[in-house]
């Protein structure tokens, strides 16, 4: 399913198919190097609202979607650069790699989605129903997802390069149900905020933050995957991964933001108390403080 960096024998490819490696290969530079800059600007905001902060959940869960696909993608570039450092693998080791890349995937995938739970959660005032239903739906998401990796990494086809080239049908599956779990908890995010303008109480900047937030993660997330999804459903050839490291630099710049900017934006002032006609977002989400 993902782009791997590691040759399986001397045959390095010629042509064509070697210039497509190389261009995945700058592909995957790009998204480290544009991950590794959003890390150092936002740098001195974590420390003073992360670091500092007692251990949570949530702050585990900042540190995993933050710094796990950013680790994970220096390591695969230390391993390729351009296909140039002479490593090479067997088709089993190349498996084995590829099988770690699901892993990380799956793993930031359901750290991002516990994130953006977190928020509905909150936005609703802590409705444990509401959360009860999410939950399961989660649950079931997760089961999928698990499912076709399990069936679709054993069945990828590779070149002599080991970058996949093919991918079952069934792998169209993964993008489809991460899409609709994730559309569902923006529609609810978008549900709340249409009500808070019929209420008249849209105006808080809390309540605008929230939503903003929500929307260019949601946005951005789902653009990413979408093309993920027709690239290894569609594209034949080594170009078939060129998303795939930039998936993981998106989720990890979305998760990690969602997890900040509401830290930032409750140090500035701009907690908002509760009111009839209010979202007390900062006491409800531990996404806002590390008070419990």
């Amino acid at each position: 399913m993902i782009a791997s960096l590691f040759s399986v024998n001397n045959d390095r490819g010629a042509g064509p198919d070697l210039n497509k490696t190389q261009t995945v290969s700058y592909g995957d530079v790009a998204a480290v190097v544009m991950l590794t800059w959003d890390i150092i600007v936002t740098m001195s905001d974590e420390v003073e609202h992360i670091w500092v902060k007692r251990w949570t959940a949530v702050k585990v869960m900042y540190l995993v979607s933050r710094y796990f696909p950013w680790t994970f993608q220096l390591a695969l570039l230390t391993l390729s650069s351009n296909g140039s450092t002479g490593a090479f693998f067997t088709a089993e080791q190349c498996s084995k790699w590829v099988a770690m890349q699901a892993m990380m995937l799956q793993t930031i995938v359901t750290v991002v989605d516990i994130i953006l739970i977190i928020r509905v959660y909150a936005l609703y005032n802590k409705s444990r129903m509401l959360l009860t239903c999410i939950v399961i739906l989660f649950a079931a998401e997760v089961t999928v997802l698990c499912y076709v990796l399990a069936e679709v990494v054993p069945k990828l086809r590779y070149n002599s390069t080991c970058f996949v080239i093919s991918s079952p049908r069934l792998f169209i599956v993964y993008w489809i149900t991460s899409l609709v779990f994730e559309s569902i908890l923006f529609l609810l995010v978008l549900g709340h905020f249409l009500l808070a303008v019929v209420h008249g109480w849209s105006q808080g900047r809390t309540v605008q933050q929230f939503i903003s937030d929500g929307t260019w993660a949601y946005a951005v997330i789902f653009a990413t995957m979408l093309v993920n999804a027709i690239f290894y459903d569609y594209v034949h050839s080594p170009l078939a991964g060129f998303y795939f490291t930039w998936l993981l630099s998106v989720l990890s710049f979305a998760g990690s933001r969602l997890i900040l900017n509401p830290r930032r934006h409750d140090a500035c002032g701009h907690r908002m108390p509760s009111t009839a006609n209010d979202v007390d977002i900062g006491d409800v989400s531990a996404l806002c403080s590390d008070c419990t």
